[in-house]
């Protein structure tokens, strides 16, 4: 029996566990304390930064994760980590928002944060992330959906696009823009 138990615990060690590295544990899951950034540059994952980026701990969200934020007001929506910082550590989040007083009105937040899909710390994935994040948000806008993957931001800047595109145009409007975004998922 002694030599059976050796075995299996040998066995258990050598066999990864079902928790693979695309499948979020538990613990990274749940509320984190979010502030938000506007500083311009290339993150450390070598993304260039824009909307839908944050920084995180990597022990806690690897670089490459993609993770819904709610809670987070206006900025609720899908992102990925594609940033670290010396002062992200633990259970925190930078939100990229390329606004100075955009970032100081969101201040620090208590945001609830879901992982859709575990990073592995490397560029390649978290290029792919960000493709995957990209999609979703551009699919939300198209079907006026806020809150899921897309933001209010996201909702306002295909509101600007139309207005302004329509400000050209001599012949009426078959259909009045909405001045608010749509509800929320």
């Amino acid at each position: 029996m002694p030599g059976n138990l050796v075995s299996y615990l040998a066995l258990a060690l050598l066999i990864p566990s079902a928790q693979s590295a695309s499948t979020p544990s538990p613990r990274l899951e749940g509320h984190y304390i979010a502030t938000a950034y506007s500083q311009q540059g290339t993150t450390a994952s070598g993304e260039d930064t824009h909307r839908h980026i944050v920084a995180a701990d990597p022990a806690f969200l690897p670089l490459g994760t993609r993770i819904k934020i709610t809670r987070a007001g206006r900025y609720s929506g899908e992102y990925v980590v594609a940033d670290t910082g010396r002062k992200i550590a633990g259970r925190k989040l930078d939100i990229y928002i390329p606004n100075v007083r955009a970032c100081r009105k969101f201040g620090k937040k208590r945001v609830k944060v879901k992982v859709i899909q575990l990073g592995d710390n490397t560029q390649a994935t978290t290029k792919q992330a960000d493709q995957a994040v990209k999609a979703d948000v551009k699919a939300d806008v198209q079907k006026n959906v806020v809150g899921n993957a897309a933001t209010e931001d996201d909702w306002a800047a295909k509101h600007r696009a139309e207005t302004k595109g329509n400000a050209g145009s001599t012949a009426p409007s078959t259909s009045t823009p909405a001045t608010n975004p749509p509800n929320p998922k």
